[in-house]
């Protein structure tokens, strides 16, 4: 049986999510994030570009490397990496990074001081009052954590598009006080109106890109910085929404 898009995007967003809990480069991290949202939304089958010897290479987002992955797992059905990482870092932890509030740091703390692996670990240290303990959670967060957990079904958590637009306008209110900003455009399934959305992919043109990062890392609703380079930074809202600025050079 031929293997599918979503079978190949899950498994780098699979690898993305325990490359990000052992704390790999971020841009790496984002590298496989990328390829998966290309490779699940392409129109035609990757199992049928690999049999017509495809360049897979010119597809966006997708360079050399990652085109024999794909060749690899759908040749094979399986990637060799994905395994590697797995044999250290159980895979059952990206499971943990479905819920909102749980980003790679946290995850990689409760994995590493309480040897949590699944979400049924995290339910009994959480009833048992070990949470609260380590550094960077306290019993606010373990609450909070507690009250996610009632409403976690295991599927990725999406929010609704009219409770992101109450999370957008202040955040965009917020990146227009600082001066140098062209343009920001919200791209993706927020800017097509989908009726849910994952997380939010924010464009910015400026001159000055680490100025712009350094702003936008202070927003005071950032629960968790998760990745923050010259021109481009991933954070997690109170809100549990995940927000990924890139900042582009201004043409003149």
């Amino acid at each position: 049986m031929p293997v599918r898009n979503t079978e190949i995007a899950d498994s780098f967003d699979r690898l993305a999510d325990l490359l990000e809990i052992e704390g790999a480069n971020p841009f790496r991290v984002r590298a496989y994030r990328n390829a998966a949202r290309t490779i699940r939304s392409y129109g035609k089958s990757m199992s049928d570009l690999v049999k017509s010897d495809t360049d897979l290479s010119k597809l966006p987002n997708i360079g050399k490397d990652l085109a024999g992955k794909i060749k690899t797992l759908v040749e094979t059905g399986k990637l060799p990496l994905l395994e590697k990482v797995e044999r250290h870092t159980p895979a059952a932890l990206s499971e943990l990074m479905k819920i909102k509030g749980l980003g790679p740091k946290r995850v990689r703390a409760l994995y590493r001081k309480l040897d949590i692996k699944s979400v049924d670990d995290l339910k009994h240290a959480i009833y048992s009052g070990k949470i609260r303990d380590l550094d960077g959670f306290g019993e606010k967060t373990e609450q909070m954590i507690k009250e996610r957990l009632k409403h976690f079904s295991g599927r990725e958590q999406r929010t609704k598009l009219m409770d992101a637009d109450q999370i957008v306008k202040p955040l965009l209110e917020y990146l227009k006080q600082k001066k140098g900003i062209k343009d920001i455009i919200v791209a993706g399934s927020y800017r097509r109106r989908k009726e849910t959305i994952g997380d939010l992919d924010i464009l910015v043109t400026a001159s000055k890109g680490a100025t712009i990062i350094n702003h936008f890392t202070r927003y005071g609703e950032i629960e968790e910085i998760i990745s923050k380079g010259k021109t481009r930074s991933t954070v997690l809202l109170r809100s549990g929404l995940s927000v990924d600025l890139r900042v582009v050079p201004q043409v003149s």
